[in-house]
């Protein structure tokens, strides 16, 4: 008899939990009837409460509700990552310009005109590394503007920035002598003598 009672309530209980939890729990802890909370009310048009529906709902399709928040969370990570790659690939440094100075020397001028023309467009920024200086930070920037505007809109208008990014490069003399040295100390592109591995072994 007991049994057939809890069978027959059992619906009502169902019911009756729902409607509780679609109550508002306002200031106080006092609920203000059902439905949503007055938008004046601390917990507001923001709190929300799952019904039995919702969690079953949430848990039949677990974990699919948070697969493509992860996928947006892991492709944002990547597109930092892209930014700042490309911005300290069109920085400029203090070997970009003369000595003590404020020009482009001719790696300036050709690291320019790179990026305006060989970068992806949405990556073409100019970035001029800031020094101690402002006014020698101006300065570069008001040069590499005018060389951009010099190169009458090869790769279209160029966008100079300064920022605080290092750029730990070397001067191009000694990137230049590190290539040259190694193409002329090259060996010969010949195979070797008959019989020379069989000696050596």
């Amino acid at each position: 008899m007991k049994l057939n009672v809890l069978w027959i309530a059992l619906p009502a209980m169902i019911v009756a939990a729902a409607a509780n939890a679609q109550q508002c729990g306002c200031q106080g802890g006092a609920c203000q009837g059902r439905g949503p909370c007055p938008p004046a009310s601390p917990s507001g048009p923001q709190a929300h409460y799952y019904t039995c529906e919702d969690a079953y709902y949430h848990n039949s399709i677990w974990p699919r509700q948070y697969i493509n928040p992860a996928r947006r969370g892991i492709c944002q990570a990547f597109d930092v990552m892209a930014v700042n790659g490309w911005r300290r690939q069109a920085l400029l440094g203090p070997y970009h310009f003369e000595a003590d100075g404020v020009q482009l020397n001719e790696a300036g001028r050709l690291k320019v005109e790179w990026i305006l023309t060989q970068a992806p467009p949405q990556y073409r920024t100019l970035y001029v590394q800031r020094v101690p200086n402002q006014e020698r930070t101006s300065g570069r920037i008001e040069a590499v503007q005018q060389y951009v505007a010099s190169l009458n809109g090869l790769g279209g208008p160029g966008d100079v920035q300064e920022t605080l990014v290092r750029d730990d490069g070397y001067p191009a003399g000694m990137v230049d002598a590190v290539f040259t040295g190694f193409k002329a100390n090259q060996p010969v592109p010949m195979l070797p003598p008959a019989g020379a591995l069989e000696s050596s072994n």
